[in-house]
């Protein structure tokens, strides 16, 4: 049976571009490179996207 994955505060991240708040899995296609789902103009961990 599959489990649903609950999003926590610990899993989301946020654009330094536009603000937009997301989980963590939205923004990742391979789980190594990240890029905001929103905008598309933000990449990287740390430098377009932060944790919250």
């Amino acid at each position: 049976m599959p489990q649903m994955h609950v999003s926590t505060r610990r899993d989301l991240l946020v654009c330094r571009k536009c603000d937009a708040e997301f989980p963590e899995g939205r923004a990742t296609k391979d789980g190594w490179t990240y890029e905001c789902p929103e905008c598309g103009e933000a990449t990287g961990l740390g430098e377009g996207l932060r944790r919250v």
